[in-house]
């Protein structure tokens, strides 16, 4: 089956308002995370991928792209555990806020207004490690996408890919949360739960909730190899694929 058969068929949308309603969350994201400590739990997770898969030498040898980087938080993040970190996002505005915030930061970080599935991606072929956080579900060209951050690593690079196996459900959510980590918990969740939820109900398109096995399916056929897969993030409601580009096969005689 192919991927777009895999992922389900997008439906149109009218481009202003998904784009107003992207920029919307995008802008309020980092408020909305910022304390959260799930979130900086799966920070952390991150982190600690990107640093197996890091360069030889200093911390600054290692050149990380975050795709779809919204206003540069993750980025920013990680490029303060010392790695160099471009970060792209396809709405202009996010990078712009992006830019302005973290300008004066010291780090080795930067931002480009770049749709990787359809625009010349920067430096193609010189990156250690890939991250992309939960674009693949909502993405419109999913196969571009993983194709475009393939493209994007050194032979032999890792990437990292999270994405969601089902709807942010609230009521669903709670209660999963509440049994593992009791009522309290369950209740700071709704901090993220509540905003994510009401995004995904007024955006535009359908949402393509992969299971394991096509999520996987999904990244091998773009040229990785699978190194793991866990769920991750809140009650498990992420999956998490940790990656390796594969080398292109030869042709015969060459």
């Amino acid at each position: 089956m192919e991927l777009a058969d895999a992922m389900g068929e997008r439906v149109s949308t009218q481009p202003a308002v998904e784009r107003l309603i992207a920029v919307g969350y995008g802008l309020t994201y980092d408020a909305i995370v910022r304390g959260f400590a799930p979130y900086q739990a799966l920070l952390d997770e991150i982190a600690a991928l990107v640093a197996s898969g890091g360069a030889p030498g200093p911390p600054v040898a290692t050149r990380v792209l975050d795709v779809s980087c919204g206003i540069g938080t993750v980025a920013e993040r990680l490029a303060r555990r010392g790695w160099s970190v471009v970060g792209l996002d396809s709405v202009g505005h996010l990078v712009s806020v992006a830019r302005r915030t973290h300008r004066d930061s010291g780090l080795s970080l930067s931002f480009q207004h770049v749709d990787v599935a359809r625009d010349p991606l920067p430096e193609a072929g010189t990156y250690d490690v890939v991250v992309s956080m939960h674009t693949l579900y909502w993405h419109p060209d999913p196969a571009g996408f993983l194709t475009a951050c393939r493209r994007a690593l050194k032979p032999g690079g890792h990437a990292v890919f999270l994405t969601y196996d089902r709807p942010a459900r609230v009521l669903r959510t709670f209660a999963e949360v509440r049994a593992r980590r009791g009522t309290w918990e369950a209740c700071r969740a709704l901090r993220w739960l509540l905003p994510t939820a009401a995004f995904e109900l007024f955006r535009g398109g359908r949402p393509r909730y992969l299971s394991c096995t096509e999520f996987t399916g999904a990244l091998k056929a773009a040229g990785f190899e699978v190194l793991e897969t866990r769920r991750t993030f809140l009650a498990g409601i992420s999956l998490l694929a940790w990656t390796r580009a594969t080398e292109p096969a030869r042709l015969p005689g060459a």
